[in-house]
């Protein structure tokens, strides 16, 4: 395992991440663990690498879906 203070991934398995917590809380609470969903993870660079694509391929049409797939929401209010 790398020495990291935060781990960011997608789709941790519930009890490989409940075993890794408990470890971590037995050393001081790291590494904590961020899971995030696969479409919040990428969107943020969705259209540079449609733009990266469109360049290496000037032949092939390429979008970018805008359908969110997640089955989850979660939104934080005030």
């Amino acid at each position: 395992m790398l020495d990291a203070d935060v781990y960011i991934t997608s789709d941790l398995r519930h009890h490989p991440a409940s075993e890794a917590r408990e470890s971590a809380a037995l050393r001081g609470g790291t590494p904590y663990l961020i899971d995030t969903s696969h479409w919040a993870s990428e969107w943020l660079w969705l259209d540079q690498a449609a733009d990266t694509l469109r360049s290496a391929l000037p032949d092939v049409e390429v979008t970018v879906s805008d359908i969110r797939t997640d089955p989850w929401d979660f939104a934080v209010t005030q």
